[in-house]
C-alpha cells in the first residue's frame, strides 16, 4: 500500500508513457500494471513546442476517462497535475479527486513549472503551495520532485510533514535514493521512476527505499506487457534467493 492506497503490483506507468489516449490508458488498465497514471493535465489546454511534455487537451477531458477508469479497472488510477499557481494545483487536486482518481502527483518536476510557479526557489512558496493542495484534495497527494531541487531534503520532508503529505515520486538515480531516503528520513513513502528495464531494476529500486516504481521508455518500447514481464522476473529473482 503508498498512503493506505491498495496497488496490486509495485511497478506502473509514468505520467508521460502510454497516457495519451484513451486506448492507451485502456490498454494500461488491461495489463498487469500496479496504477493508471494519467498525463500531466492542465487547467488550461496546453499547447507549446518548448514544453511537449505537458502537452495535454485540458483536465475537463480528462475527467470522464477518470470516471470510466475509476469504475472498471483493477487498479487505482493517479492524476497528475501541474499549474502556474496553488490555486490552479488546488483546483485540480480536487476535481480529479471527485471524479475518481486514487491519488494525485502534483507535477513539481516540469522546467515549465519552474520557469512559472517557482516552488524550488522559496521556501515560503513551496510552503503555501503544498498546503494549499493538502487542504483542498479529497485523496492523497504525491510531489513530484525534479533531478534537483534547491531546498536541502530534510526541509522539504519538514515541509510535507507540515502539510500531511507523504509521498514522493523522485528520479530513480539508486545513490539519490539513497541519499533521499537518509536526509528526509522514513516518514516518506517514495516513488521512483525511470531506469527501469527488468524485474531486477525494480527489486534494486525496492532495496534502496522506494516503495514503488514508475517505468517511462521501456514501457513505451515495449507496450503495457512490459508489467507481466516485471513481476514474472521478480517472481523468479525471488525464487533464486529461496524467499
Amino acid at each position: 500500500t503508498i498512503a493506505g492506497i491498495r496497488f496490486p503490483f509495485c511497478a506502473m506507468n509514468a505520467a508521460g508513457a502510454w497516457s495519451s489516449t484513451a486506448s492507451e490508458l485502456r490498454a494500461l488498465a488491461r495489463s498487469a500494471t500496479g496504477a493508471i497514471v494519467l498525463k500531466t493535465a492542465t487547467l488550461h489546454p496546453f499547447v507549446h513546442p518548448a514544453y511537449r511534455s505537458l502537452q495535454n487537451p485540458g483536465y475537463d477531458k480528462l475527467l470522464p476517462l477518470v470516471r470510466e477508469l475509476a469504475a472498471q479497472a483493477p487498479c487505482p488510477v493517479v492524476a497528475s497535475i501541474a499549474g502556474t499557481t496553488a490555486d490552479e494545483y488546488a483546483n485540480l487536486a480536487r476535481a480529479f479527486g471527485e471524479a475518481g482518481a486514487a491519488l494525485v502527483e502534483a507535477n513539481l518536476a516540469d522546467p515549465w513549472v519552474a520557469a512559472t510557479l517557482a516552488p524550488w526557489e522559496e521556501r515560503d512558496v513551496l510552503r503555501a503551495l503544498l498546503a494549499r493542495l493538502a487542504a483542498s484534495a479529497t485523496v492523497p497527494v504525491a510531489v513530484k520532485l525534479p533531478e534537483r531541487i534547491g531546498v536541502p531534503y530534510r526541509a522539504l520532508a519538514a515541509a510535507l510533514a507540515e502539510a500531511g503529505i507523504r509521498v514522493v515520486v523522485a528520479r530513480n538515480d539508486f545513490a539519490g535514493l539513497e541519499k533521499l531516503r537518509l536526509e528526509a528520513g522514513a516518514g516518506l513513502e517514495l516513488i521512483a521512476v525511470g531506469g527501469i528495464q527488468s524485474g531486477y531494476d525494480v527489486a534494486r529500486a525496492l532495496s534502496k527505499g522506494a516503495c514503488a516504481v514508475q517505468v517511462g521508455s521501456a514501457l513505451v518500447a515495449e507496450g503495457p506487457g512490459i508489467f507481466a514481464r516485471l513481476a514474472h522476473e521478480m517472481r523468479v529473482a525471488r525464487g533464486e534467493r529461496g524467499e
